[in-house]
C-alpha cells in the first residue's frame, strides 16, 4: 500500500461508498490512524478505535476500515487508461 494515501480522497471514497456513515466518524478514524491498518490487524484496530473514538460504534468502525482498505487497494491497481 502507498504510504502517502490522501486522507481527503480516502474520506470522500468511504462516504461515497457508504453515505449512511457519519462523515465526522470517518474523519476521526482516518486522523487517528493516518494510514489504513494491515488487513490482518483489523481486530486490533477496532480495539484501538473503541478506546480512541468511543463515539463510533463497532459496526460503523468496521465498515470504515473495510472501505479504507478497499480504497487503498484501488490506489495500487494499474489504471485501465495507462495500458496503451
Amino acid at each position: 500500500m502507498d504510504d502517502e494515501l490522501d486522507l481527503a480522497d480516502a474520506a470522500e471514497y468511504i462516504v461515497g461508498e457508504r453515505p449512511e456513515l457519519d462523515e465526522d466518524h470517518v474523519w476521526s478514524i482516518l486522523r487517528e490512524f493516518g494510514a489504513p491498518p494491515a488487513p490482518t490487524s483489523v481486530d486490533l484496530a477496532l480495539t484501538l478505535i473503541d478506546q480512541a473514538c468511543p463515539e463510533v460504534n463497532r459496526t460503523d468502525a468496521l465498515q470504515i476500515l473495510r472501505e479504507w482498505l478497499a480504497y487503498a487497494a484501488l490506489t495500487v491497481e494499474p489504471d485501465w487508461d495507462d495500458e496503451d
